[in-house]
C-alpha cells in the first residue's frame, strides 16, 4: 500500500485535515517516556502511525518534569510537537500555557475517550487525553515475605525495616503517597508534617524517584517489599521473579499518562492526527494487553491476562482507583518538597 493512499485514509478519518498538509509535515517530535514506557509507545502507536501514514516520529524521551521544562524554555516557538506528561505534570502545562485545545471536530477519537480521560481547563475546553491508568500499590517478595501486606501502615512494620521502598517527592506519584500517609496518621490537606513524620520515622532502603530504580532494587534482592506500580510488578512477574501485588485495604493510588498538543506547532495537523491515532482502541488496546494499563479508551478488546491484571482489579473500573486531586497536590508541592528536603533528604 502505498504512503500517498494511506496519507488520504488518515486524513480522511481526521476532519479538516488534508493529505496534503499531512505529507507537507513529514516529521514530528513526540516528547515520550524511556525504559518500558517507552517502548511501548514506540511498538503501539509511533511505528504503526509511521507506517500509516509515512510521517516520521522523533522520540524525545525523559521525564515529565523535564519535559515541562523544555516546553516552557520553547515557548512561542516549540521544536516538540506532541507531548506525553504525567498526571499532574499535565495540569502545571496548561497553567503554564504551553498547550493547545484538543479539539473533537479535527480529532474523532475523543469521543470514544471515557469521561476521566479528558482533561479540561477551566473554560471547559479539553487540553489534554488519557492513554492509560496506572496504580501505585503494595509490591512484595512471596519468597521472603511470608505475611503478605494488606495496608499501606505495613510498610512501617518492624520487619519490613531496611528492605522497603516508597516513592520519594521526585517520583510522579511521590507527594500523592506522602498525601495519603499524612490523611491516615490523621494530618489536614493544609498540614503535610503528620506524613513528613512517619515518613522520617520509616527504616527505608531507599526512596526511589523512578520506578526502574525501585525494580531494580527488587530484582537484585535488596528490597522485598514496597510501595511500588502493578505494571512495574507484573513485568517482573514475567521475568518469573516472585513477586506479588496488592491492592491496599485503603486503595492503590491511581494515575495516568496523557497526551498533549503543544500551542505553537508548525505541524499541527500532523500533530493532530498522531493523537487521534494513539486513542484508537487498536493502540489503546496494545497498550494495556502489554503493560497492563487500564484503557482511556472505550470499545477496547483485552487478553484475558490483562484483564486479570488491571490496576483496578479483574472486575473493577478506574473508579476503584484512587485519583490524586492533582491541583491540591500541585498545590502543596513546593512545600512538601522544602519540607522533603530539610527533614529527610540524604
Amino acid at each position: 500500500m502505498s504512503t500517498r493512499f494511506n496519507l488520504k485514509k488518515v486524513a480522511a478519518a481526521v476532519a479538516g485535515i488534508s493529505a496534503a498538509s499531512l505529507a507537507h509535515s513529514a516529521n514530528i517530535t513526540v516528547a515520550t517516556y524511556g525504559g518500558e514506557w517507552g517502548d511501548a509507545i514506540r511498538d503501539c502507536i509511533s511505528q504503526p502511525f509511521t507506517k500509516s501514514t509515512g510521517i516520521t516520529v522523533t522520540p524525545e524521551p525523559g521525564v515529565s518534569g523535564v519535559t515541562l521544562a523544555k516546553l516552557k524554555q520553547q515557548r512561542g516557538n516549540p521544536t516538540i510537537d506532541v507531548a506525553w506528561l504525567d498526571g499532574g505534570v499535565s495540569e502545571l502545562a496548561a497553567e503554564a500555557g504551553v498547550l493547545d485545545t484538543l479539539d473533537s471536530a479535527r480529532m474523532p477519537g475523543l469521543g470514544k475517550i471515557i469521561p476521566e480521560g479528558l482533561y479540561r481547563a477551566a473554560d471547559g475546553k479539553p487540553y489534554a487525553v488519557s492513554t492509560g491508568f496506572y496504580a501505585l500499590g503494595l509490591v512484595y517478595n512471596t519468597k521472603e515475605v511470608k505475611t503478605p501486606p494488606t495496608s499501606w501502615s505495613d510498610l512501617w512494620s518492624p520487619q519490613y525495616a531496611g528492605i522497603v521502598t516508597v516513592p520519594s517527592p521526585a517520583n510522579a506519584m511521590g507527594i500523592p503517597f506522602l498525601m495519603m500517609i499524612n490523611s491516615i496518621a490523621g494530618g489536614t490537606p493544609t498540614d503535610q508534617s503528620k506524613g513528613i513524620s512517619r515518613m522520617k520515622a520509616l527504616k527505608s532502603f531507599a526512596f526511589f524517584d523512578s520506578s526502574g530504580t525501585a525494580t531494580n532494587s527488587f530484582q537484585s534482592g535488596e528490597v522485598t517489599v514496597g510501595a511500588h506500580y502493578a505494571s512495574a510488578a507484573w513485568s517482573m512477574v514475567a521475568k518469573q521473579l516472585p513477586i506479588a501485588y496488592v491492592v491496599p485495604k485503603e486503595g492503590a493510588l491511581g494515575g495516568d499518562i496523557r497526551l498533549h498538543l503543544i500551542r505553537g506547532t508548525k505541524n499541527a495537523d500532523a500533530a493532530r492526527a498522531f493523537i487521534d491515532f494513539a486513542i484508537a482502541p487498536a493502540r489503546a488496546a496494545c497498550m494495556s494487553n502489554r503493560l497492563f494499563i487500564g484503557p482511556a479508551t472505550s470499545d477496547v478488546v483485552l487478553t484475558p491476562e490483562a484483564k486479570a491484571r488491571m490496576p483496578w482489579g479483574p472486575t473493577g473500573s478506574v473508579k476503584n482507583l484512587v485519583i490524586p486531586d492533582w491541583n491540591a497536590v500541585n498545590a502543596q508541592r513546593a512545600s512538601i518538597n522544602d519540607q522533603w528536603n530539610k527533614a529527610i533528604a540524604r
